[in-house]
């Protein structure tokens, strides 16, 4: 113990050596060649370490990053001994050559350990011919996608379009009936000419909102959309239920954002139109609009006070057709949220609630400040060829 105590009291001592020059017969050639090679070493040495710790601070999220680092150390304290060789011709600091090579030791041994023990996780590393072959798959697939979509639009428009024909006669009939001859027909006639008209009507709607909900996302020309003047459009377009109703709409400054003016004013006008439909019989509807920015996203709340949800069907209401309120209660055909949330997963934006059955609902979504969708990726990325 006495020994290594005295070894670091006189770690920077160089009186118990000569240099290395005075160390045997050595030539000056043979001497600046040992010191020229070894500092060229040591040069090399340096450069690679900070080539691997700019790698890895540019790079962000690289694998086996640990790895990367005990390399980096590894090779820099190598180097360092070829350093210390070189200065010991002139300076004998052989403590200190010592503890460089002791350190340089033990980094060794860790840097031996880390890769075994990440060397089936390195294994497991994609190469760059095994990416090439996965971006193809990819850009097969999307182009798929998107021909499926193109195929699923054109089947709802025609589809739409055939059924929109027939029930627009089946009303019109319906009607003609009840007008030319209504006065000749008792009262369960009439109720049920009034039940049939109703429900022409409500398939109509659907038609419409599943022709909706088909075509969201499927512009993909993205312009600067001021929110408020579209919120301001949509209430303009809802005076009458807001004047019915004798709402209260509080509408903070909301942002311009990047994206689809029909896409976005699909979403708000769902959610301004729940809060006003599902509101308290005994309660004026106040509905409540804000926006908020982050770093990366706008996050909006849509707020009301009316009759809530309860927290089990939290997601179930973002699916299609799916209803919590009869028809004789509540009218709406089960797709307005559904389509709120297919427009925010499209924009790469998040859609979710909070509720107190009684007290209100709240429907937040964020939409982002850059809007990557597939179609844009599919036209903007040039992935790879497929040969």
């Amino acid at each position: 113990m006495e020994q290594v105590v005295d070894f670091f009291r006189q770690l920077t001592g160089s009186s118990d050596w000569p240099p290395r020059w005075y160390c045997g017969n050595w030539t000056d050639f043979h001497g600046w060649l040992y010191i020229i090679s070894d500092l060229t070493i040591w040069l090399a040495y340096m450069a690679i370490p900070m080539i691997l710790i700019r790698f890895i601070f540019i790079k962000k999220g690289v694998p086996l990053a640990k790895v990367f680092w005990l390399f980096g150390a590894f090779i820099l304290l190598c180097g360092l001994t070829h350093l210390v060789d070189a200065i010991m011709f002139w300076l004998p600091v052989y403590r200190i050559n010592a503890l460089v090579r002791f350190l340089t030791a033990v980094v060794s041994i860790l840097t031996v350990f880390a890769l075994i023990r990440y060397f089936n996780e390195a294994v497991g590393l994609r190469t760059s011919k095994e990416y090439d072959h996965e971006l193809s798959f990819r850009l097969m697939a999307m182009q798929e996608l998107t021909r499926s979509n193109k195929e699923l639009q054109q089947f709802a428009y025609i589809a739409s379009h055939d059924l929109q024909s027939p029930l627009k006669t089946i009303a019109n009939y319906l009607t003609l009936l009840e007008n030319k001859h209504g006065v000749h027909l008792d009262a369960d006639a009439r109720r049920l000419i009034g039940v049939s008209t109703a429900a022409a009507e409500r398939m109509r709607d659907l038609i419409n909102d599943l022709l909706s909900f088909s075509r969201v996302g499927s512009e993909i020309a993205f312009t600067l959309v001021n929110l408020q003047d579209l919120v301001d459009e949509v209430l303009e377009e809802q005076q009458s239920e807001i004047q019915s109703t004798r709402a209260t709409i509080d509408v903070g400054p909301l942002p311009t954002v990047m994206g689809h003016q029909t896409d976005l004013k699909q979403v708000f006008q769902n959610l301004i139109s729940n809060g006003l439909k599902y509101h308290r019989t005994d309660v004026v509807p106040v509905v409540t609009i804000r926006s908020m920015e982050e770093p990366h996203q706008y996050r909006f709340a849509i707020s009301d006070n009316g009759i809530g949800i309860d927290r089990q069907y939290f997601d179930r209401v973002f699916q299609i057709f799916q209803r919590l309120h009869g028809r004789n209660h509540y009218s709406g055909t089960g797709i307005g949220l559904a389509t709120c949330k297919k427009v925010v997963d499209i924009y790469g934006g998040q859609i979710w609630i909070d509720s107190i059955v009684g007290s209100g609902s709240t429907f937040y979504f964020t939409i982002p400040k850059v809007i990557k969708t597939v179609h844009q990726y599919a036209q903007t990325d040039s992935l790879h060829s497929l040969n």
